[in-house]
């Protein structure tokens, strides 16, 4: 049973214990900023699955911002708002409880189509209903940093000695990429390689398929295109983390690769310059942190020294000839 899952379970048995109309969780976005409605139990289908919330907005909002609890026990639109309706739903909505989670920025919530349908005796009931929700979450959040941090500890291992299962460059590139691809948890890991000649960056060893038949890849794409040639042209890793996906074009607006919601691209830096980027891409939402920024550093060493080899190698070789 997923997080979600279980958070979905718990509001359902709140709907019960208090007979409302709905209960809503909100629980911190990936990367810390605001909250999202990460479960919800509704009577009805207007609750707006996923909402991102920012502190201070609606009630739910003040809660989080303020850690206080709220009762509103005839509710009008007029003095407020919830927010996590779509349409008119919110308009039915005549009373509203709201408790702050403990430890976690988020907030747990309940609403009733009846007036006074909450008083003190139920804020207190919820309130223990909130302490077990932050305890799950910690607890899920701790175990799932703890197995994240083994996988990507597992595959560092592993990395050193992969040149000498594989010389040969496109053997080792992927290689190393499956072996990152598992430990991040992500479908699409590749190299962009820089062609200064023709002014645009190309694709290597890609773990999954970019690009779909009705839209091949192109081959290459202009150096300064994208996120990847962002990277290029100020020799710094991006670690990218956004519900609104728009943000996330690896190759720049005009290419019709997937929209990713979370992105790691990591500069491969040899010879005094960035000659290649990392990418590591999602489509779903996932938590990254300095543990991912340490790790993906860590991968681009192993491949700088890799490709160092082989420049030095074909260097060799250019004099004996």
């Amino acid at each position: 049973m997923t997080r979600s899952d279980v958070f979905s379970r718990v509001l359902q048995l709140v709907c019960n214990v208090f007979d409302s109309y709905s209960a809503v969780l909100f629980l911190p976005a990936p990367g810390g900023d605001g909250c999202r409605l990460a479960a919800s139990f509704s009577l009805g289908d207007g609750v707006r699955q996923g909402m991102a919330l920012a502190p201070g907005q609606g009630l739910a909002g003040w809660i989080v911002r303020e850690k206080k609890p709220l009762l509103v026990s005839n509710f009008d639109q007029k003095r407020g708002v919830l927010g996590y309706y779509s349409g008119n739903a919110e308009s039915e909505i005549r009373a509203f409880l709201g408790v702050p989670l403990e430890g976690v920025a988020g907030a747990l919530c309940l609403d009733s189509k009846k007036v006074h349908s909450f008083g003190d005796k139920d804020q207190k009931i919820l309130a223990e209903f909130a302490r077990l929700v932050s305890a799950l979450f910690l607890e899920r959040d701790s175990l799932a940093e703890g197995h994240a941090e083994a996988r990507l500890c597992q595959c560092l291992r592993q990395l050193p000695g992969l040149h000498r299962r594989h010389p040969k460059w496109n053997a080792y590139l992927d290689e190393l990429l499956e072996i990152v691809s598992r430990a991040v948890g992500f479908k699409h890991c590749f190299l962009a390689v820089r062609d200064d000649a023709a002014c645009v960056f190309t694709v290597e060893g890609v773990s999954q398929v970019l690009f779909s038949p009705a839209h091949p890849s192109p081959g290459s794409f202009p150096l300064g295109g994208g996120m990847i040639g962002w990277v290029f042209k100020n020799d710094a890793p991006v670690l990218a983390q956004d519900a609104d996906t728009s943000a996330l074009r690896l190759f720049g607006a005009q290419a019709s690769s997937p929209v990713f919601k979370t992105v790691i691209c990591q500069p491969v830096h040899f010879s005094k310059r960035t000659r290649a980027v990392l990418v590591m891409a999602s489509q779903e939402q996932a938590v990254i942190g300095e543990i991912h920024k340490d790790f993906a550093a860590a991968v681009a060493d192993q491949l700088a020294l890799f490709l160092e080899n082989l420049h030095l190698k074909a260097r060799l070789a250019r004099r004996k000839a």
